[in-house]
């Protein structure tokens, strides 16, 4: 009987640091599977297609509290619209992720540390830490390219507040408990994913 832990990879960090390119190499060149997360936000231009589950401050205030998220995070500890948005993997995606892999791979932000160590009881815990030596100039370098030009000043300029103020609340723990940590301004994705893969033991494709 194998008793070895299911394997939960978290990619954390600010906004632009290269979580979804990584996650998407990861998902399309090793097969490790993505479940469906959950978010209170209205749809972006740039989200990709079936990726999130859109649903009212309401409704995921319900599910919140009937217990049903795996991992759940967001802008304040009150689930309200005027509070900002939240963000989560309910359990069932992530039992149904689990049902065609041992692994998962899961975007998470630095507020959802806590979460994921409580998690270890359950399950391994895999935390890939995106950053940039300067979190402020990275974001708002990341956020106004080209690719990503539907994101507003105004966008911009709140992305990089809670880039600073989750990188304050939460480093050091996020440090500590993190499997590895990259700095995408200074890594290109391929150096990237190929440390991602050392680290994970992946052959790299």
């Amino acid at each position: 009987m194998n008793n070895e832990k299911k394997k939960i990879i978290a990619i954390m960090g600010p906004s632009g640091s290269g979580k979804t390119t990584l996650g998407t190499n990861l998902q399309k060149r090793n097969n490790i599977i993505v479940p469906r997360h959950t978010t209170t936000r209205e749809k972006r231009n740039d989200d990709t297609l079936g990726f999130y589950r859109y649903i009212t401050h309401s409704e995921y205030q319900n599910r919140y509290l009937n217990g049903e998220f795996l991992i759940s995070s967001g802008d304040s500890q009150i689930i309200s619209k005027e509070y900002g948005n939240f963000y989560g993997v309910l359990k069932k995606d992530s039992d149904l992720a689990f049902s065609e892999s041992d692994a998962i791979l899961l975007y998470t932000s630095y507020k959802d540390i806590n979460n994921l160590i409580l998690l270890r009881d359950i399950y391994e815990i895999i935390i890939l830490n995106l950053t940039f030596t300067d979190i402020a100039k990275g974001v708002r370098s990341r956020l106004e390219t080209e690719k990503l030009r539907n994101h507003t000043l105004q966008d911009i300029e709140k992305r990089i507040y809670w880039a600073l103020k989750d990188d304050n609340d939460y480093r050091n723990l996020v440090d500590k408990n993190s499997t590895l940590i990259v700095y995408t301004d200074i890594d290109n994705i391929e150096e990237t994913y190929a440390k991602v893969c050392k680290t994970l033991k992946l052959e790299r494709r």
